[in-house]
């Protein structure tokens, strides 16, 4: 077989790689009477997590009513500067202050638990998705592309056929685009799980005028008639 012949068939079987690679080599079953079950061996390159490394992507929403909007914005700043998160976005109009913060996720309550005691909490709601799952097979898939783009950098370097040259960067182009794919969509998923999401509203209190306090006195008085 001659150079070319033998570059081509090893980037076959390098590409092969990712196609039929899986999250974690299978592993040997042993035979049948071989004295007793065997400890399972984990697979060789697989990516394992403690319960504690659970990776969970919160979200806090509050709403509220309060008296002043200055107080909730300062807070707001103030309490983010202090748990080490972040304003992402504030608008302000009139009756009411929007407020979407990013705080470290073990501190998402103690910020809930500090904004509700502004005013009058009208709905508190946290949400979180676990996506330790889907960062474990991100990372595995990240292995499995690396190993295969440092078999393909080794063919490059032995390549002598412009044709060998050709095909090899440009499968080795590709593993990269796929790698570099995966690596942000694994930094998004730290980043997301690190820092949780926060958005309150709080809405000023709405002060009635003197007819509305008119009509809401005789609504009051006419309720009273009905009751026993």
């Amino acid at each position: 077989m001659t150079r070319p012949s033998i570059l081509r068939s090893a980037l076959a079987v390098a590409v092969g790689l990712s196609a039929g690679c899986s999250i974690a080599p299978r592993v040997a079953k042993p035979a049948v009477g071989a004295g007793g079950p065997s400890p399972q061996v984990a697979p060789i390159g697989a990516v394992r997590r403690q319960p504690s490394d659970l990776m969970l992507v919160r979200r806090g929403d509050l709403s509220a009513i309060v008296e002043d909007l200055t107080p909730p914005l300062q807070r707001s700043h103030t309490l983010t500067a202090s748990l080490g998160g972040y304003i992402a976005a504030e608008s302000r109009n009139e009756g009411s202050v929007s407020v979407s913060m990013r705080v470290p996720e073990p501190k998402l309550d103690v910020a809930l638990d500090s904004l509700s005691q502004l005013g009058t909490v009208t709905s508190r709601h946290v949400s979180s998705q676990d996506v330790t799952e889907e960062a474990i097979d991100v990372e595995a898939r990240i292995q499995s592309l690396t190993a295969e783009r440092d078999q393909l950098r080794l063919l490059l370097s032995k390549a002598v056929a412009i044709n060998d040259v050709f095909t090899v960067e440009r499968e080795l182009a590709r593993v990269q685009g796929d790698i570099d794919s995966l690596q942000r969509r694994l930094d998004h998923l730290h980043n997301t799980s690190a820092l949780a999401e926060l958005n309150a509203e709080f809405k000023k209190r709405q002060e009635l005028g003197p007819v509305s306090k008119f009509f809401a006195a005789i609504g009051h008085g006419i309720g009273r008639l009905f009751v026993r």
